[in-house]
């Protein structure tokens, strides 16, 4: 899974990896994610990140942000404008709205309620309501691209019947390039496993809370073993009081600081030189919230290399620190945390 080893190899990473087991699509190793957000927010987020010259946006039904994602990308398909604090202003070179829908990456995450939908229901509600909210629907049909980039199920907590048969619908649809992926959220090894042993294909993207201070050993060796490549969730609540204060001090004073560097990027760095894709999130409310979104793009990474020597201290801090204990329980029913001990609960270790 670590696709750049030397020096040399992570400076000339592209910034776009092509999705195994996909229609042919590519997505950028760093996007923006909606992940607590909030929907008045959301707007002006998504459009620095598209001045910023993110292309990859990570929404959710969970996250009640999709119309508002929507009437940002919906406006740059049609006219390569971004409203800013400033006006509208231009941040495409593309000439035509197919153009400019293939720039971007959009992933939809399918929430626990929509788990529970018939299979002409989903259906239903991925390629009309979620297209449709999210500003996609504004090229028209006569594209013959995947309506949605990647879709995945947001969460593994429901039941097996209802992910199998969940996942077999978003499989049917990619085989109909209606989506151009398939992939999971939190999902461990029990119900990775149980995937493949219903006969079908491994996802081609697994999302996880995943960082130097959590690498999910097991989980990254069963996807590289089915060719399925990491994502890193948006990191939060790290930096808390509950969080690894150590490995963060370890972190700022002997990676950060000698290359000038904020920690979150040095998170991007180690995510991107593993191989893995990242999401990092924002909000635009402060100057420094909006400042945050234009460092951790891509552009303003790429050539924030980290050595061997950064590697291995930040490969070194795994605490394999929970969901649960740095309080990562937005989302989840209180039932669906099943530890006597809410500090050791992961979403990543249910096994029904």
């Amino acid at each position: 899974q670590v696709l750049a080893t030397q020096d040399s190899d992570a400076s000339s990473l592209s910034p776009s990896v092509l999705l195994p087991r996909s229609n042919n699509v590519y997505m950028p190793r760093v996007g923006y994610s909606m992940y607590k957000t909030a929907p008045e927010q959301v707007v002006e987020g998504v459009g620095l990140a598209l001045q910023a010259g993110v292309r990859q946006f990570d929404c959710g039904s969970q996250y009640r942000s999709n119309a508002q994602v929507g009437t940002v990308l919906k406006r740059y398909i049609q006219t390569g404008q971004i409203e800013t604090r400033n006006g509208l202003t231009m941040s495409s070179a593309a000439t035509t709205k197919a153009e400019r829908r293939a720039e971007l990456f959009v992933t939809h995450k399918v929430s626990n309620a929509e788990q529970s939908l018939s299979t002409k229901e989903l259906q239903r509600n991925l390629m009309q309501q979620q297209v449709r909210q999210l500003g996609l629907d504004a090229v028209g049909r006569s594209s013959g691209n995947p309506k949605l980039d990647l879709v995945m199920i947001h969460s593994p907590l429901t039941d097996r019947n209802r992910r199998l048969s969940t996942y077999a619908t978003l499989c049917d649809l990619k085989e109909q390039n209606k989506i151009g992926a398939v992939g999971v959220c939190h999902f461990g090894l029990a119900p990775l496993q149980e995937l493949v042993e219903a006969g079908l294909p491994p996802p081609s993207v697994i999302q996880l809370e995943l960082s130097p201070f959590h690498q999910h050993a097991e989980i990254a060796e069963w996807a590289k073993a089915n060719k399925c490549l990491l994502s890193c969730s948006a990191w939060s609540r790290l930096s808390s009081k509950s969080g690894p204060v150590q490995g963060w001090d370890t972190l700022a004073q002997k990676v950060a600081q000698p290359h000038n560097m904020t920690k979150q990027q040095v998170l991007i760095r180690w995510a991107v030189q593993r191989g893995y894709l990242c999401t990092p999130r924002s909000n635009s409310q402060y100057k420094v919230d909006r400042q945050t979104i234009q460092e951790n793009s891509w552009d303003a990474t790429k050539e924030l290399v980290l050595t061997k020597e950064d590697m291995v201290i930040l490969d070194g801090l795994d605490e394999r620190i929970s969901a649960g204990q740095l309080g990562v329980l937005d989302g989840w029913e209180s039932e669906d945390v099943w530890s006597q001990d809410p500090n050791s609960w992961d979403p990543t270790t249910t096994t029904t």
